[in-house]
């Protein structure tokens, strides 16, 4: 099967192209005049024009790779083959990287390799856990099902991390503010005081003196402190690359006050939805932990995960195997239990994600509603200094005149 890139006239006069797979160029000309696109420009692709633009945000992707395992979730669903409802999605998208990897995907499907197989040539779209999930369908037999917890998991995700920006939005806006507003105070309106006092001969007041040093370093030597910065950041993103400085700072994100909460229920969250989608599909336990491991950064988590695994091998059940941390509550640790007692792991795992969600979106609420004021005050606070700091000499030069 090849495939062509095409340019054409749409039956109302507008241009359009795009990529169309078809076995030959006539047959590729026919679907084209089926769908009442009338060719200017038809080329086959070459291997090397097929290849993905993978400069793509990670975002962009992980929304991609969400609504591709939605639509498969409802075309198989529907009793569609795999290379049917490709094709679907493949006419109903607009992107022509996304096409081309589609395009592929079906192609080595029906060369003989297995969809697990074809998803996983595309690691930056699907994942280990996707393709151990797809693996474990096509064993089952059950692969409109696992399509189907995939989109949920996807769906969840997206959910929370939409939880967490939007939680995150209002303060880092209202901090950007504060700081534009002092920096056009300290840059443009107290060099200008500055002057006028310094005629005057007095003794400025502590504030004012701060202030006008502090104006004095941003408007004549910024370019030192844009230096230092980029030092700093450069030091630090050293410094977090090496391999003790990175377990140093993922050590101390879990130590933070509130930073601990959120950072530990969000791991919570997507280590019990993770496991229980592959556990639910069949995937080995052993197998499972190696694939969640791979979805975290945190050394801390996956030093768990690891030690999780080596405990399991041995033949510890997933329960104790996880109690070597503090990450997991003694509670949570045992409704693990029960649910091996009764072997409902992924049953259990999935309810314990459903019920941290929830108290992690409370949570969410909670500290952005103390977040608000405690920002307005800081803001109160600088604002009010600089004002005082201007306010002060100005009384003074009253007293003079007075």
């Amino acid at each position: 099967m090849a495939v062509f890139e095409y340019r054409g006239i749409t039956q109302r006069g507008k241009n359009t192209k795009g990529i169309i797979d078809a076995s030959s160029v006539s047959a590729a000309r026919d679907r084209l005049k089926a769908q009442g696109i009338y060719l200017q420009h038809i080329q086959e692709l070459k291997k090397s024009q097929k290849k993905l633009n993978l400069s793509t945000s990670i975002f962009r992707k992980r929304a991609v790779t969400a609504s591709i395992t939605r639509q498969l979730a409802f075309l198989i669903g529907a009793a569609l083959p795999i290379d049917s409802s490709l094709e679907g999605i493949i006419d109903q998208s607009d992107d022509e990287n996304v096409k081309k990897m589609l395009i592929n995907i079906k192609e080595k499907i029906k060369e003989g390799k297995s969809i697990s197989q074809a998803f996983g040539e595309y690691p930056d779209y699907f994942n280990t856990v996707y393709v151990s999930t797809l693996r474990a369908g096509e064993v089952s037999g059950r692969l409109d099902q696992v399509f189907e917890r995939l989109s949920t998991m996807y769906e969840k995700n997206r959910v929370l991390m939409g939880k967490l920006k939007s939680s995150l939005t209002y303060p880092v806006l209202m901090l950007f503010l504060a700081l534009l507003i002092i920096i056009f105070l300290v840059t443009f309106l107290v060099p200008t005081f500055s002057k006028l006092f310094t005629e005057f001969g007095q003794v400025l007041p502590l504030p004012t003196r701060v202030l006008i040093g502090v104006s004095d370093v941003v408007s004549t030597a910024w370019w030192a402190v844009a230096i230092l910065l980029g030092v700093l950041a450069y030091v630090f993103y050293r410094v977090y690359q090496s391999e003790r400085g990175k377990q140093y700072f993922d050590t101390l994100v879990l130590r933070l006050p509130v930073v601990k909460y959120l950072v530990l229920g969000t791991f919570r969250i997507r280590f019990s939805y993770t496991m229980a989608l592959l556990l639910g599909n069949g995937v080995g336990i052993i197998e499972a932990l190696h694939n969640t491991e791979g979805m975290f950064r945190n050394g801390v988590f996956r030093r768990l995960i690891s030690s999780a695994v080596e405990r399991v091998k041995k033949g510890e059940r997933l329960s104790r195997a996880l109690a070597s941390s503090a990450v997991f509550s003694s509670s949570l640790l045992g409704m693990i239990h029960a649910g091996e007692a009764g072997d409902r792991v992924p049953e259990v795992l999935d309810k314990i994600a459903a019920n941290i969600e929830i108290e992690v979106e409370e949570r969410i609420k909670t500290i952005t509603s103390l977040v608000e004021p405690v920002l307005i005050l800081i803001i109160g606070f600088f604002v009010g200094f600089v004002v005082l700091a201007i306010m002060l000499p100005i009384f003074q030069i009253n007293q003079i005149f007075a």
